[in-house]
């Protein structure tokens, strides 16, 4: 969500969490940004349940493909996230190889991989690498108070439960039965 931010912000330091495009990227509303995973129905509702699915499947990159072909709608660059791009399909992954060799202008291909080596070799050698470590809770916790204006309380609390990815405290921080269910279970251990 970052990176998306920061390719799209109109802000003067992107991504600053604040502008129109930096806001609908968060919110997950932002036309040019596409995300899929295993765990979501991502496009063809006609598929089998997708809580039995094992492959993200070649329908799905056909479908991201022609999305790629239009230009950016309300943004500057479309970027496309395959989550667990590890559970590509072989035909998936075959069919991707030529957007990855020559992607279109303003298109950003991002693929998010825990296993690397289970990606083909013509896919990895398509990419660039970037390992992404996790941030410390200090400095999600000055992220939050100065991008988001959370109160310190609050953020060092939310950056404490991070587990060092910025995206974690967002998800949660207006979610009260979260905190409270937290609250309660502390609790119950003394």
């Amino acid at each position: 969500v970052d990176f998306a931010q920061a390719l799209n912000c109109a802000g003067t330091e992107p991504p600053c969490g604040k502008c129109r495009s930096c806001l609908r990227i968060f919110e997950g509303k932002h036309s040019d940004i596409e995300t899929i995973c295993l765990g979501q129905d991502n496009f063809n509702k006609s598929q089998v349940d997708s809580s039995v699915r094992t492959k993200i499947g070649i329908v799905e990159i056909q479908e991201l493909q022609h999305h790629a072909s239009l230009p950016p709608f309300e943004g500057k660059k479309k970027i496309f996230i395959i989550d667990g791009a590890e559970n590509l399909s072989i035909e998936a992954a075959n069919c991707i190889l030529k957007i990855l060799e020559e992607p279109p202008p303003n298109v950003i291909w991002i693929l998010l991989v825990t296993e690397e080596n289970k990606l083909l070799p013509t896919i990895l050698s398509r990419c660039q690498r970037l390992e992404l470590k996790p941030a410390s809770a200090k400095e999600i916790e000055k992220i939050l108070v100065s991008n988001f204006g959370f109160e310190n309380d609050k953020a060092m609390l939310l950056s404490r439960l991070s587990g060092g990815c910025i995206g974690q405290p967002l998800s949660v921080a207006n979610d009260k039965e979260f905190l409270q269910q937290r609250s309660e279970k502390l609790i119950s251990l003394f």
